[in-house]
C-alpha cells in the first residue's frame, strides 16, 4: 500500500495514488476483456479445462486487485481528510 514518503509534497502524493488507481483500473478492465474472451471460446467450443477455469473466475488476481483499489481509496480519503479538515 502507498505511503507517503517522507518530505514528500501531498499533492504529488495524492497524484501518485491517482495514477495507481488509474493503473489497477487498466489491469482489470485487461482480466475482464481476457474472461470474456474466455466465455466466447467456451460458447464456441466447451472443454473441460474451459469449464473449470470458468468457475474459478474471477480469480485471485482479479480479487487483489481490486481489494487493491479499496484500499488505496481508503488511504487517498484519509490524506484528503489530512489536508482538508473540516471544520
Amino acid at each position: 500500500m502507498a505511503k507517503r514518503m517522507e518530505g514528500e509534497d501531498p499533492y504529488a502524493f495524492l497524484d501518485r495514488l491517482l495514477e495507481e488507481q488509474q493503473m489497477k483500473h487498466f489491469e482489470l478492465a485487461g482480466l475482464v476483456g481476457e474472461y470474456r474472451n474466455h466465455f466466447a471460446d467456451l460458447a464456441e467450443r466447451t472443454t473441460q479445462d474451459g469449464v473449470n477455469l470458468a468457475r474459478g473466475l474471477p480469480g485471485a488476481k482479479y480479487r487483489v486487485n481490486a481489494k487493491y483499489i479499496e484500499e488505496n481509496w481508503l488511504v487517498f480519503e484519509a490524506e484528503l481528510k489530512r489536508m482538508f479538515p473540516r471544520d
